[in-house]
């Protein structure tokens, strides 16, 4: 079986992002994930799944964790690394996921921001209803 390797590379900037304070960063970033992702289904081309975005993923993507202009800029193309990500291994369920959840797919891609190319990890959970959801992504290299 041939290994699946990204061909599409996304690119964004962050050069608007740059120009909010923290509030104004948070606020339009989880306003452009509802508008743009929630309700949004992706198929990965790796593994040929279908990952919904969900709206408490906007609040755990924007609100729940450190929210900075790269982080911000890459909901503008999130739908787009999601269907472009490889799978990078598995993640076992936590204690405190809800019983729905059986684990975590983790899962890399690269983009380029402000044309230089970065590594990001996203995390796709796996529900026992056959279902995966988006739940948030972190850089891997901070250059």
């Amino acid at each position: 079986m041939k290994k699946y390797k990204q061909k599409i590379i996304p690119m964004v900037s962050t050069e608007s992002w740059k120009q909010l304070t923290k509030k104004e960063l948070i606020e339009h970033a989880y306003e452009l994930y509802l508008s743009k992702l929630s309700g949004v289904e992706v198929i990965n081309e790796d593994l040929g799944i279908t990952v919904k975005f969900e709206k408490w993923s906007a609040k755990k993507t924007t609100k729940g964790s450190a929210l900075y202009s790269k982080k911000a800029a890459i909901i503008e193309v999130l739908d787009d690394l999601v269907r472009y990500a490889e799978f990078s291994n598995w993640g076992n369920r936590k204690d405190n996921d809800i019983t729905s959840v059986i684990g975590y797919f983790n899962m890399k891609v690269m983009v380029k921001i402000d044309g230089i190319l970065e590594h990001i990890h996203l995390v796709i959970q796996v529900k026992n209803n056959g279902k995966f959801h988006y739940t948030m992504e972190v850089n891997k290299k901070n250059r």
